[in-house]
């Protein structure tokens, strides 16, 4: 019986040890939440699909973008022109208070009247899956070096 019980407890460690490896491989996953029109979401959903670890999210307009966990992680959130001018200025305001480290990336065609300080970076809205992967990583390179431990915090 004690031998029995030496192997269950065994099995139950190793299972916690691959539970907590993909824990640990799920937080190293890159979290972009993409905030606006849907049909742009697909877009940006196969941009990711050819980059390093993603997990997306997706608000499908400026309301839900406000009941997102605070708590959550996000490491890049994409701004789409859908949103009004107004709705763009409070999203950013709101993502650099909740998530101070997330990098901001508007797709808008043009500036506005939105200031330069409130995003990180801008592109056109017929931009294309190559071009928008590139952006990603870019934007998010410091975060995922730093989470597969190429260089420290």
């Amino acid at each position: 019986m004690n031998r029995l019980c030496n192997v269950a407890s065994r099995t139950i460690e190793s299972g916690d040890e691959i539970l907590d490896q993909r824990d640990a491989k799920k937080a190293k996953a890159i979290h972009v939440l993409f905030v606006g029109s849907v049909d742009f979401g697909s877009l940006v959903h196969d941009a990711l699909l050819d980059g390093p670890k993603y997990r997306l999210s997706i608000a499908p307009d400026y309301r839900a973008l406000w009941v997102t966990p605070k708590g959550e992680p996000i490491h890049l959130v994409i701004l789409h022109n859908s949103l009004s001018s107004s709705e763009l200025e409070d999203a950013t305001r709101l993502v650099r208070k909740q998530w101070p480290h997330s990098r901001i990336l508007l797709i808008r065609a043009n500036e506005g009247s939105l200031d330069d300080a409130l995003y990180d970076d801008r592109v056109a809205p017929t931009v294309t899956s190559e071009i928008l992967l590139q952006k990603f990583e870019r934007l998010t390179r410091e975060w995922h070096d730093w989470s597969t431990g190429d260089t420290e915090p």
